[in-house]
């Protein structure tokens, strides 16, 4: 279900460090927000289908069929693990015999519930999930504070017990589940598990390596910084190379508590080093046992439900860990990743950029599926969508917060709504039938006020809502590569 966050303008063409963050309100699957008054945008052409039309043509697809019975399973605790299912009973009978609740954040991102969340779905344990906003999104609900007054994320309920921490909950969580044909997470006394301290060791020195180099300016006196963070992860490499399996740990033939430790600030870490730093480490040829332990994680359908893509990545760092800091070197990369230069243009090629390769599961689908999810997605929230997106013009929040795109209070300018109502009809119908099949329509509907005031107000929309779709929270990456290239079609014929 799609989820957006608030109003943000176009983005300066100048590489800034820090500059964003993902919003929160909890949008694709979201409530529409009530209104406020701003410039009014009029179409007198309205061609697009309506959204029943659209609901039943992406329905018919492949993807949409399947879609809707994932979701119907979603809705029991069954099916594929997703980032919007509440409920997973993987053995139990019924949701009475589920003993846990996790809280994690409704942005999909924090990685530590990362963590959580991949143990749990690895473990099979069964779990119920709530989600609660990060403190730089938005607020968090009494409720929540109530049961845990510091706030913290991820935070877990076991049998009635409350935990915060995402280490000692999966320790606890492995320890609780551990019957037989469960994975064990942790390896028992001896000398893997000796191993394995001195690997969570080593995690933290990488962390620490990643932060210096990230959020300071440069790359640190005579490229200190990134010596040492270099050096740090052929460590790392060098570490996964001493077992037999793509896995840290041999006594597995599955991720352990050190590999999912290690891969929520890994999968960050790629992101960033290449944004701010102008750093290749994945494709780079310099770290093979990496690029195969990550290739394993990529085959597995619970890491995909979790993962993020390098825009949603470097739009959340900022807010939760301080603003990373620009070199030159890196504008090209930066560019490619958030949408400068043409990269959030059509046609997409769905194997990925150079910088940024898809996952060969998420590629196999091909361009049609993601396509279908995207629109699928759109379709079944479009109330809320329109209304979100017609922040762009509308009023902001009296009370903001730390992600600058994060705005979680804001009103719609309600003078634009039927106006973006139509722009995203047309969006979804070029995203079930073709940017080519329906580009000679939305042309005409909106050829009223191309560049006039009310196409730049219909722009700023849509505008909005693009640089606000989040991967995993909204969908998946090829989905979201789709979503917003084909939004910026139709910005371009605003």
């Amino acid at each position: 279900a799609l989820r957006c966050g608030p109003p943000g303008v176009l983005r300066p063409p100048a590489l800034r460090s820090g500059r964003a963050a993902m919003g929160l309100s909890d949008l694709f699957g979201g409530k529409a927000a009530s209104g406020a008054s701003g410039a009014a945008v009029t179409l007198p052409a309205d061609s697009a289908p309506s959204w029943a039309e659209l609901k039943a043509a992406v329905a018919a697809t492949p993807a949409g069929e399947m879609l809707g019975e994932e979701r119907a399973l979603q809705a029991k605790g069954l099916g594929p693990p997703h980032t919007d299912a509440r409920l997973r009973l993987f053995g139990a009978k019924s949701e009475s015999e589920v003993r846990v609740t996790l809280f994690r954040d409704t942005a999909a991102w924090c990685p530590y519930c990362q963590k959580v969340w991949l143990l749990l779905e690895e473990k099979r344990i069964p779990y119920r999930l709530d989600k609660i906003n990060m403190r730089s999104y938005g607020d968090k609900p009494r409720w929540f504070l109530d049961k845990v007054p510091n706030g913290l994320l991820p935070a877990i309920e076991i049998d009635g017990n409350f935990m915060t921490d995402s280490l000692p909950i999966m320790q606890a969580l492995d320890q609780t589940f551990s019957g037989e044909g469960t994975p064990r997470m942790v390896p028992p006394p001896g000398p893997e598990r000796d191993r394995a301290s001195k690997l969570l060791g080593l995690e933290r020195e990488l962390f620490g390596a990643w932060c210096s180099l990230t959020f300071q300016p440069g790359k640190g006196l005579m490229d200190r910084n990134e010596r040492a963070f270099m050096a740090t992860l052929r460590r790392v490499d060098e570490a996964l190379g001493e077992s037999t399996g793509p896995w840290f740990l041999d006594s597995a033939d599955h991720p352990t508590l050190v590999d999912l430790q290690y891969v929520s600030h890994v999968e960050r870490m790629l992101a960033s080093a290449l944004y701010w730093k102008g750093i290749q480490i994945r494709g780079s040829g310099r770290f093979s046992n990496l690029e195969a332990w990550l290739a394993a994680f990529e085959e597995r359908p619970a890491y995909l439900a979790t993962k993020s893509d390098y825009y949603t990545h470097v739009m959340d760092i900022p807010p939760q860990y301080g603003p990373g800091f620009s070199v030159d070197e890196a504008r090209e990369a930066a560019a490619a990743i958030d949408g400068r230069g043409g990269s959030w243009s059509l046609p997409l090629d769905l194997q990925g950029s150079a910088f940024e390769p898809l996952a060969p599961l998420q590629a196999a689908l091909g361009d049609a599926a993601a396509r279908h999810e995207a629109a699928f997605e759109l379709v079944a929230n479009h109330a809320a969508v329109v209304r979100f997106a017609a922040r762009g013009t509308g009023a902001p929040g009296q009370k903001r917060f730390q992600a600058p795109l994060a705005d979680p209070y804001a009103t719609p300018n309600e003078q634009a709504v039927a106006a973006v109502d139509v722009c995203l009809r047309h969006v979804a119908a070029a995203l079930i039938s073709g940017a080519e099949e329906t580009a000679a329509a939305a042309e005409a509907d909106l050829a009223a006020v191309k560049g006039a005031d009310g196409g730049r107000a219909l722009s700023a929309c849509l505008i909005y809502l693009r640089d606000r779709i989040g991967v995993p929270r909204d969908m998946s990456q090829p989905a979201a590569m789709n979503l917003r290239a084909h939004l910026n079609a139709l910005i371009a014929l605003c």
